[in-house]
């Protein structure tokens, strides 16, 4: 009993996945320390560290999405095989920043279901993207691990893991419609849209290099 729990231990502490988790949970904790230095209390800490928390969930999902695109455009990338191992890890994370980036919106902006009454059409549109992202986010964290892929079989993962574009959709909805960084000429603006135009143009190149591999079969 003893040899297999150190065995499992040892396995773990040997998976890049499990420290890039840790890492970013510990990050979480710091991020939300660090604002607490500098921003007095009250709800504009509060805006800010929930600010904070959707934009590293943004970012995060925007890495995982663009693992395969980009492994696949540059294959003589030295790190491929550890972005891709890695891949899992950080898509669980995006959720994690999610989760704390919603559960800080709605329960400490909103004070829960009395606020939504009071939300305007732009405010519930970005809602109903944010609620949609944050669903999908969950299921593919749930099912980020070796038995749901042995359990759906590896094709039907792939396939449920798909949903990953439309979470990126509904997320990009729910940031652009209430966030002014992104639909204004500012750093953060051009620098989001300039890395999606990449990610885009990575995917495009992506599936063109798989429909040409199936024609050639």
């Amino acid at each position: 009993m003893s040899q297999r729990f150190f065995h499992a231990l040892n396995a773990l502490l040997d998976n890049s996945r499990f420290w890039i988790l840790l890492s970013g949970i510990a990050l979480s904790f710091f991020i939300a320390g660090f604002i607490q230095l500098f921003v007095p209390t009250g709800s504009l800490q509060v805006i800010r560290i929930e600010q904070a928390y959707g934009f590293v969930s943004f970012l995060l999902l925007y890495l995982a999405v663009l693992a395969s695109p980009f492994t696949k455009t540059f294959r003589f990338a030295a790190f491929n095989k550890a972005y891709l191992h890695a891949r899992r890890a950080i898509g669980v994370l995006s959720f994690y920043y999610a989760f704390l980036h919603a559960y800080m919106t709605f329960f400490m902006q909103l004070n829960g279901f009395d606020g939504l009454a009071y939300l305007n059409a732009q405010y519930a549109l970005s809602l109903t993207g944010g609620i949609i992202a944050l669903g999908i986010l969950a299921v593919m964290a749930l099912t980020s691990f070796d038995w749901a892929v042995k359990t759906l079989r590896f094709k039907n993962w792939k396939l449920l893991h798909r949903l990953v574009y439309l979470a990126g959709i509904a997320l990009l909805v729910h940031v652009v419609v209430i966030g002014p960084h992104y639909r204004e000429v500012t750093v953060l603006g051009i620098t989001t849209w300039c890395a999606l135009t990449f990610l885009a143009v990575l995917e495009v190149r992506r599936i063109g290099l798989a429909i040409k591999g199936r024609k050639a079969q």
